[in-house]
């Protein structure tokens, strides 16, 4: 994952690159056009904002337009609170930011890893999990949460079964009671709705999508789309994103009425 860091002063990036070591790879911007190109390209996990740039300018317009056109890249706002930026930060909230770097409290150590990782969630993970929760019993939902929140990585299904403390069959038998696709097939359905929650960025191609998600190439990507849904990549942006791949996971999904008549 990369963070883009648009941050003013040198002592504060050296914080946050110390704080990122090993978890994430850092990429300091002294100008917000290069934050932006780096978001254009595709490969920025979450953009780090200072409220001004090197040469005063505010960031705000900046801010907008990654969030017009890529809603789905988490923006934290990197801030001291005080007086003169409270009104400054209001704007940025306002202007779709995910979350506050508190400079010399939250810019080191652990605690700046919780807010880039709660950032991603709250941009990513937390949205799709809302829309698919609801769609499945209360008890599936903590696997879900899982696949979704280590979907940018090759989760197989030990893995998640490790994750949740139970037995691989166990996974395998919960979701047979519910009446759900198998786990590895859980799996790919979770990185499809996140790859539609990405398309539904206008300004973000398929091979950025296939890229971030851990997919091999964006046939791969297009390939299992069209095999779990009969969608390609165009017709899934063109027909609302998320809510279309979701719609094509509730038609996987055994009706209780039908359910109890097949008993």
């Amino acid at each position: 994952m990369i963070v883009a860091v648009l941050v003013r002063e040198l002592a504060a990036r050296a914080r946050i690159q110390e704080a990122l070591r090993g978890y994430a790879a850092v990429r300091t911007c002294d100008q917000q056009d290069e934050l932006l190109a780096l978001v254009t390209e595709g490969l920025v996990g979450v953009a780090v904002v200072d409220l001004r740039d090197r040469t005063g300018a505010t960031t705000l317009g900046m801010v907008r337009t990654i969030r017009e056109g890529f809603p789905s890249v988490p923006v934290v706002a990197y801030c001291a609170l005080s007086p003169e930026s409270s009104r400054e930060i209001l704007a940025l909230a306002r202007a779709g930011v995910n979350d506050l770097i508190l400079r010399g409290v939250d810019d080191v150590g652990v605690a700046l890893r919780s807010v880039i990782a709660t950032a991603q969630e709250h941009c990513g993970a937390k949205h799709v999990l809302e829309a698919i929760a609801p769609l499945v019993p209360a008890s599936i939902v903590p696997f879900l949460r899982y696949l979704l929140e280590h979907a940018r990585q090759a989760v197989t299904v030990a893995d998640a079964a490790a994750a949740l403390g139970v037995h691989r069959k166990t996974l395998v038998d919960r979701l047979a009671t519910a009446q759900l696709p198998t786990p590895s097939a859980m799996i790919a359905w979770c990185r499809l709705t996140l790859a539609a929650q990405m398309l539904e960025d206008p300004a973000r191609s398929v091979e950025q999508i296939a890229l971030l998600l851990d997919f091999s190439s964006a046939a791969s990507l297009r390939n299992m789309l069209k095999r779990y849904t009969g969608l390609s990549p165009r017709e899934v942006r063109e027909n609302g994103g998320l809510r279309c791949v979701l719609h094509a996971f509730r038609q996987t999904l055994v009706p209780p009425a039908r359910s109890a008549a097949a008993s």
